[in-house]
């Protein structure tokens, strides 16, 4: 009986354990490791690729890696620039035409006021009077927020620009050491006995998240890619800032796009613009399909995971770490689900 007793109080606490070192080692410690992770994931990928290079041509995997490496950075910072120039065009544009937009947000009321009391026997001039009160107490609240001692806090950006700078240095630097000293590094890892249950957990979550988390940026970008395309095709002028975040947005669980583009469509039909009503829905149509088609051929059930537990996973994630928590929230769970499993302490 004592026996069972300290076994049970024993799981409990290796239970606990592993929640809190998840916690801290995403909570404090993943900041700081961040460019070693994406060095560790980058040799990873580009390591093999150098190696058969090597073998067919001579030089040295490092050099290989490091030519490989740069090739990848440059390509990166090229699409950054483009998308950077492109989203701040479009912003600039969209502040430019706040007038534009205010008036055509009104007509757009008007509209919608008027369908409602068409529909409820409702005063549309009530109900405008009502949102507008409403849309007044809101913008109130955001001017007050721009403060100058707010303001001021802006300043802070330039220290995360060269924060970032600075990482992305660590990790090309780093990666292009580990690619060349990987033998000696899988060699010294090896060793360890101690490392060898965290090994196999890894390697398990290397096969289904690492798995998810690929096949969701691979979707996310082609969502966003058809999105950007349907935009423009509907001659919006922010088509690249609608499309990014529609990409985005459709990787939430149990959301996707039709959140956003079946409103838009109701609200085109309202104003009598049926042909941007179609394409919203067509736009939606065709991402769900792709979404389904993509998951089944990248992920093929190989997670076993409810959409609704990933979807708990991102909620509480968000609670946790704020908006990073829509990555590292299920990202967690999986690492701690691994060593409790390695651990046999899950029930």
């Amino acid at each position: 009986m004592v026996s069972s007793v300290n076994v049970e109080w024993k799981r409990k606490l290796t239970i606990t354990g592993i929640i809190a070192g998840v916690y801290v080692g995403y909570r404090f410690f993943l900041p700081a490791v961040i460019p070693f992770v994406t060095a560790i994931f980058l040799a990873g990928w580009l390591y093999p690729a150098a190696v058969r290079v090597e073998k067919k041509t001579g030089i040295k995997r490092g050099i290989v890696g490091t030519v490989l490496l740069t090739a990848v950075f440059v390509a990166l910072g090229i699409l950054a620039y483009w998308g950077i120039v492109g989203i701040m065009g479009q912003l600039q544009a969209a502040v430019a035409n706040i007038p534009v937009l205010l008036k055509t947000g009104e007509r757009m009321l008007d509209s919608c006021c008027g369908f409602l009391e068409a529909l409820t026997g409702y005063s549309s001039a009530e109900t405008k009077r009502y949102l507008m009160e409403r849309g007044a107490n809101i913008m109130e609240g955001f001017l007050s927020v721009l403060t100058p001692e707010n303001i001021g806090k802006a300043v802070g950006v330039a220290k995360h620009v060269i924060l970032f700078i600075s990482g992305l240095v660590v990790t090309y630097i780093s990666a292009s050491f580990i690619m060349g000293d990987m033998e000696n590094i899988q060699k010294k890892i090896r060793e360890y006995s101690w490392l060898t249950g965290i090994r196999r957990a890894f390697r398990r979550l290397k096969e289904t998240t690492a798995v998810y988390f690929k096949a969701q940026i691979l979707i996310i970008a082609i969502i966003a890619c058809v999105c950007t395309a349907g935009f423009w095709l509907m001659k919006s002028p922010y088509f690249l800032i609608f499309g990014i975040a529609l990409g985005i947005l459709d990787a939430i669980p149990l959301i996707g796009t039709g959140t956003i583009l079946y409103p838009a469509a109701i609200i085109f039909l309202i104003k009598g613009e049926a042909g941007i009503a179609v394409g919203c829905v067509i736009l939606d149509l065709i991402t769900s399909f792709l979404r389904e088609v993509l998951e089944a051929r990248l992920l093929g059930g190989r997670l076993g995971v409810s959409p609704l537990v990933i979807l708990g996973c991102v909620y509480i994630g968000v609670l946790i770490f704020g908006g990073a928590g829509v990555i590292l929230g299920p990202l967690a769970f999986s690492t701690a689900y691994e060593l409790g499993k390695e651990w046999d302490v899950w029930d």
